[in-house]
């Protein structure tokens, strides 16, 4: 990615949670879910599409805030929803949304203070589709292909099993950052559906690589504050590294996020809920996968033919 494309992304989808958490606290998080969502959406589709799609994951989010039972209800229906999606060329962005919707349901987000949330969470998303349509960004990846009928069904259901099972496991036995499970699971999901292994083993490698990276640096100093500097580094130069080595990318992005949230939780936790999630993410997917192809087979040989290609 060229370095003013670099830039462009950190003024649309850093920037907000920036300010956000300099003047409110915690509702940056808030203020991240909205602006990497928004923008991520508006790479995909027109500005106005992605307006849409994120708005909607986000009212998907609210009503999951502090009800975990409602959130074993929703996860279901918004896979079901993505898998809808792709039957008219748009899973790419709903899925997208959904990767950070997984964070609404963690005990990170305040659930005291809905109004707050809600009010920056539509400006962040207005202010990251705004800087992402005048830097020339919007719509600039390959438009996704239109998939058959039969294809969003199995996906569907692929899908919804999977995201549900991913929160109640992730909430249950994965501690506060529970929400790592699922978001591992949905970005796993990702179409192409062809790349699932290969993608899986890259965003395996990143993931082990960045957390023992962080996880070393970790053990010289125990001031988190020493360590939030180099997540800061390394996003913008995950983001100019894509798409040459995606591996790379996951790597610098573990290295934020963890750096980030070290300020709140000790890094030895930090590491071992990541590293477990992403392994039994990637676990759960295998039986999933191959449910679906199965299934693919049975009902549109051809659609499990063309993933092969």
């Amino acid at each position: 990615m060229p370095w003013k494309a670099v830039a462009a992304t950190m003024l649309a989808a850093a920037l907000p949670p920036i300010v956000c958490g300099l003047l409110f606290g915690k509702l940056a998080i808030a203020a991240l879910i909205a602006s990497m969502s928004a923008h991520l959406a508006a790479k995909d589709v027109r500005p106005g599409t992605a307006g849409l799609i994120v708005f909607s994951t986000g009212l998907a989010g609210f009503v999951c805030l502090g009800q975990p039972d409602m959130t074993l209800l929703v996860a279901p229906m918004v896979g079901i929803a993505a898998a809808s999606a792709g039957h008219y060329g748009f899973a790419r962005p709903v899925i997208r949304g959904l990767i950070f919707w997984t964070i609404f349901t963690s005990a990170l987000m305040p659930a005291d203070r809905p109004e707050a949330l809600f009010v920056v969470y539509c400006l962040s998303m207005a202010w990251s589709l705004g800087v992402t349509r005048l830097a020339g960004l919007s719509a600039t990846m390959a438009p996704e292909e239109a998939v058959s009928g039969q294809y969003s069904a199995v996906f569907g259901v692929v899908f919804a099993t999977g995201l549900a099972s991913s929160v109640y496991v992730g909430s249950r036995y994965f501690g506060a950052h529970g929400f790592w499970f699922p978001l591992t699971f949905v970005a796993l999901c990702l179409p192409p559906h062809g790349q699932l292994f290969s993608r899986t083993l890259q965003r395996g490698v990143g993931t082990v690589v960045g957390t023992l990276m962080l996880f070393g640096l970790g053990q010289l100093t125990a001031n988190p504050w020493w360590l939030a500097p180099i997540g800061v580094v390394a996003l913008p130069l995950g983001f100019r590294i894509l798409p040459m080595s995606y591996t790379g990318f996951i790597t610098c992005l573990t290295i934020t996020v963890l750096a980030f949230l070290n300020i709140a939780t000790d890094i030895d936790t930090l590491a071992f809920e990541r590293l477990a999630t992403m392994g039994a993410a990637a676990v759960m997917m295998a039986p999933l996968a191959a449910l679906g192809a199965v299934a693919l087979w049975l009902i549109k040989p051809e659609a499990l033919r063309a993933l092969q290609e």
